[in-house]
């Protein structure tokens, strides 16, 4: 699918847009209306996403990492907190804010999909599409429920010292669309 072409691709869903800049919520809506997307809600605050999301019919969320009153980190928490189906709602980071101990904290707190801005048309679809066409089974457990990260491309043999590595890796670099997807999918970057 070309995503330069007008479609119905997203014409089922109802998306909610947290982004507190306005050219950027019209680019995003814009984008998603060529795509074919006629229900949307865009909102700057955390609080009024709530709002929306408490109703329980949003399909999937894009979210800027900084919101008005409070931020898209404490959204994804409050979201996935929920005793209630809306825990369930794919949540799309998008967000210039790409350090690897950003990404990682948007992972380990339940994000299902980072983009990195500045993103392009096909940057944002790919990861839409995933969550729409691959949806990954939720995981709970004592310390975290959301997304099942265990999508990796292939296998690792690196076992339980995966996770210290990666704590290693921490270093304050911004990473690239490719390193966000492998983190997020659970793979090491180096």
């Amino acid at each position: 699918m070309a995503v330069g072409r007008t479609n119905d691709y997203l014409s089922p869903f109802k998306i909610l847009v947290a982004e507190p800049n306005d050219l950027m919520c019209r680019v995003t809506r814009q984008l998603l209306m060529m795509l074919g997307a006629r229900r949307l809600i865009t909102v700057s605050d955390s609080e009024t996403a709530k709002a929306y999301l408490r109703q329980g019919d949003i399909d999937f969320i894009l979210s800027e990492w900084y919101l008005y009153t409070s931020d898209g980190v404490d959204l994804v928490r409050w979201l996935r907190s929920q005793n209630s189906d809306i825990r369930f709602t794919p949540f799309i980071m998008v967000t210039s804010q790409t350090r690897m101990q950003n990404v990682l904290m948007a992972r380990n707190l339940g994000i299902t999909e980072f983009v990195a801005k500045p993103f392009s048309a096909n940057s944002l679809f790919t990861r839409i599409k995933e969550v729409i066409e691959r949806p990954r089974p939720f995981v709970s457990s004592r310390k975290y429920f959301g997304p099942d990260r265990r999508r990796r491309a292939k296998p690792t043999d690196e076992g339980g010292d995966r996770r210290k590595k990666e704590a290693l890796l921490i270093d304050g670099r911004s990473l690239n669309q490719d390193q966000i997807d492998r983190l997020v999918a659970g793979d090491v970057i180096r």
